[in-house]
């Protein structure tokens, strides 16, 4: 059950789906449930415990966790991973792969975690893949959410700008062997992908890496998640019937999902808000905290009340 502390809970561990979940919360149990999805191959913890204190000084019970096939959840051992350089030749040439999970399975999780924790509905914040497993849910279970916030993602609709060839290759850049090639190779991609708007904190990188070491790092899981992105296809269509008030955050500067992505999205969704963060990539600084927390705090106060 959700803690009564104040004090960050975690980590604990839940069956859901069917699958293992590793979840850690901030904030009491009674204040408003608000859930954080992560993006591809991020672990839970690039939700900052900064962050998700201050959503929790704003009354909110803030739930973070570890997506299938990352971090300490369950990891599907025993299914292909194709290679990321593969997957893209297959995005290149418009061919939709076969998956053994899809982002709507993604989404699955996220709503047997609620169960377990005994959320009927929440919040839900999403970032990159995360925002479009957001997405997801507002198609397949909106009665479970209060409000939606998706950042830097995309409808998957066609003829969206591709990633620079820099943030390109981020995602094909191969896996590192010892704890300090890979500590290395994510500061780079971070850097590469944070622009040069606001501080890049590498000292504080160094550290999240080596906590993602620890944790335990999983490449054949990434490849599947990227596999899920790709078989899932265009959500644009199916997003034009949504009506659970959704806000939309992308930054100006992002090399990966670019800022016509984000558009997109806002356009798809009927009575969406848009804002676009000046100056940000695909991370979440430091230095545009106080426009994320305060766009998604006013966006809680719209959400109308369970009659």
């Amino acid at each position: 059950m959700l803690s009564e502390s104040k004090e960050h809970a975690g980590p604990q561990f839940v069956e859901a789906n069917g699958i293992r979940i590793c979840y850690e919360t901030f904030g009491r149990k009674g204040d408003q449930p608000i859930v954080l999805i992560m993006g591809l191959a991020g672990q839970m913890i690039l939700w900052d415990e900064d962050f998700c204190n201050a959503l929790a000084a704003q009354g909110r019970c803030v739930v973070r966790f570890d997506n299938r096939d990352i971090g300490q959840s369950t990891h599907f051992d025993s299914l292909p991973a194709p290679s990321m350089r593969r997957l893209f030749a297959a995005r290149l040439l418009r061919r939709t792969p076969k998956a053994p999970y899809a982002l709507v399975d993604l989404a699955k999780d996220t709503i047997g975690l609620m169960d377990a924790l005994g959320i009927e509905r929440a919040d839900v914040v999403g970032a990159s893949m995360g925002g479009a497993i957001v997405q997801e849910l507002l198609i397949n279970f909106p009665q479970r959410l209060r409000t939606a916030t998706a950042i830097m993602a995309s409808t998957g609709a066609p003829g969206l700008p591709p990633p620079t060839l820099p943030a390109l290759g981020v995602l094909l850049r191969r896996p590192a062997r010892t704890k300090a090639a890979y500590v290395d190779s994510y500061v780079r991609a971070w850097r590469v992908l944070a622009g040069k708007h606001f501080p890049f904190d590498a000292m504080k990188m160094r550290r999240q890496a080596e906590r993602g070491w620890e944790r335990g790092l999983n490449p054949p899981g990434v490849s599947r998640q990227m596999l899920a992105i790709a078989a899932s296809g265009n959500r644009k269509p199916r997003l034009a019937a949504v009506t659970v008030p959704t806000l939309v955050l992308h930054g100006s500067l992002d090399p990966l999902v670019p800022l016509a992505h984000g558009r997109d999205l806002a356009a798809s969704i009927p009575g969406s808000t848009f804002r676009v963060i000046e100056g940000m990539g695909h991370t979440l600084p430091r230095g545009a905290w106080p426009q994320i927390l305060a766009a998604i705090e006013r966006h809680a106060v719209i959400a109308p009340q369970p009659v």
